[in-house]
């Protein structure tokens, strides 16, 4: 009988078992995945390792003492953050203007204008990055791509595209196309869902369709845009797919930007110390944009 009293008065404990496991799946992808490849990437660029030579030597910061004062590097940056910000400029303007001429096409005629428009738009969302690489590296080819067959039809000679000084700006195209989409869509969803009792109401004071758009659409979108603007310029400065497929770099180091440089180190030249010291220098801006957003949000918050 007492057995049985205490079998019954027994907690069953495998709930809580089951729920510390759940929790702690996270910590453990963010250890396995994230803080352990990080870890090994600091260490490694404190040490000069060369596994072609059989060379691991401890260096300290010697490998960011050389990368820091090479001008390359410098230009490396320098052409990173210019690819990072015209492309996040002109996808975030085309995508604005494209979601407000597809919301003004649907007022005016009717919904399925604006639903034929929006297919046109996103319909660069269909390939991944890598095909849609190979498919415009295949257009400028200088004997086999379209855009010089176009000009030969016109009576002008092919030209070298990406062999040139233009293929660092035919990659930062092929780019704004193939994102140009994304942002768009976020902002269409968020000028559909705006609300309208404030854009009436300053259409009823008189204000015109500027004013309206500035005072009235622009701040309430203002959350959306920094999302948009966040995402994509995170995804454009660990940009690889176009420029690589595109161009590997080229032609000399005129397309290279941190993440080219960063893989050509460690697996062309096989000195995985620098190549190290370069990914580590390459976090340095995506971690200010963090540290930004966290201090922008703090001074939100009542």
């Amino acid at each position: 009988m007492s057995s049985r009293a205490a079998s019954i008065a027994r907690p069953d404990r495998s709930g809580r078992y089951l729920l510390g496991a759940l929790l702690a799946l996270p910590f453990i992808y963010v250890a396995v995945f994230y803080a352990y490849p990080i870890y090994k990437v600091v260490a490694l660029s404190l040490r000069d390792y060369q596994i072609a030579y059989g060379i691991d030597d401890w260096v300290g910061l010697d490998n960011y003492a050389t990368l820091l004062s090479d001008a390359e590097t410098w230009l490396t940056i320098a052409r990173t953050l210019l690819y990072t910000a015209i492309c996040v400029s002109v996808s975030f303007g085309l995508g604005l203007g494209m979601a407000l001429l597809t919301v003004a096409l649907a007022d005016a005629f009717a919904e399925r204008y604006g639903r034929i428009f929006r297919h046109i738009v996103i319909a660069p969302m269909i390939f991944v990055p890598a095909a849609a690489g190979v498919m415009w590296a295949f257009a400028y080819t200088e004997h086999y791509g379209w855009v010089n067959h176009i000009l030969l039809a016109l009576g002008l000679p092919a030209y070298p595209w990406l062999v040139s000084d233009a293929a660092f700006f035919l990659v930062m195209v092929t780019d704004i196309w193939g994102w140009t989409p994304f942002i768009y869509l976020i902002l269409l969803a968020a000028l559909q869902s705006l609300p309208q009792e404030p854009i009436e109401a300053a259409r009823v004071d008189g204000a015109n369709a500027w004013q309206v758009f500035r005072y009235v659409t622009l701040p309430l979108l203002k959350p959306v845009i920094v999302i948009a603007l966040t995402i994509k310029t995170l995804d454009t400065y660990r940009a690889f797919d176009y420029l690589w497929i595109m161009t590997k770099g080229g032609p000399g180091t005129s397309s290279t930007t941190l993440n080219l440089a960063t893989y050509k180190t460690a697996f062309q030249s096989l000195t995985f110390g620098n190549a190290s010291a370069l990914a580590v220098i390459t976090m340095i801006f995506p971690l200010a944009v963090m540290i930004l957003l966290l201090v922008l949000r703090r001074r939100q918050t009542p």
